[in-house]
């Protein structure tokens, strides 16, 4: 007889207990989660358990188009115990961070990639796409000299114009 497969780190994470009160539902997994706790780090998972929703009264709620370890790693950062992140999704993971309406997990994920050994374009790229100024600063602070900066000058070209104006800053500093 052979032992049930051993549940993966997600599953376990969002497993059935006397805390949990809702099921979600992605891609055909379910995490079970505690409606109160979602609702007061989400003004989406209070709308959507709380609000006028026909969710409201749904024993499984079904969350479409997001992948379950994302999904899953994302409801883990508000979690005394968060699933760790890859920087390789972080960008993922932010995104889905403001879809959700999650600050505290974008809090958490501008304090991990504060953390990581990222390329400092990388973590300009991101701060700027979700408004992490924390992170901006800390990627300009990796920018030792000009060439680093000109080295992706053509591929800035879609950052925010105060970001612009902030490596701008640093280059002019660099060249005293």
């Amino acid at each position: 007889m052979s032992a049930a497969p051993e549940m993966s780190i997600y599953e376990s994470t969002f497993a059935q207990s006397d805390k949990t009160d809702a099921i979600l539902v992605v891609e055909g997994k379910k995490l079970h989660v505690n409606k109160t706790l979602l609702s007061c780090h989400s003004d989406y998972f209070n709308s959507l358990f709380n609000g006028e929703f026909k969710e409201k009264s749904m024993s499984e709620i079904e969350i479409e188009d997001v992948k379950f370890e994302d999904f899953a790693t994302l409801l883990s950062l508000i979690h005394p115990k968060p699933i760790k992140p890859s920087a390789k999704k972080a960008d993922k993971i932010l995104e889905l961070a403001e879809r959700f309406l999650l600050p505290a997990a974008t809090n958490y994920m501008e304090l991990f990639l504060l953390s990581t050994n990222e390329d400092a374009y990388y973590k300009l790229i991101l701060g700027d796409k979700y408004g992490l100024n924390v992170l901006i600063k800390h990627a300009l602070s990796l920018y030792t000299n000009r060439v680093q900066i000109f080295a992706y000058s053509n591929a800035l070209t879609n950052v925010s114009d105060a970001t612009k104006a902030r490596l701008y800053e640093k280059l002019v500093d660099l060249k005293r």
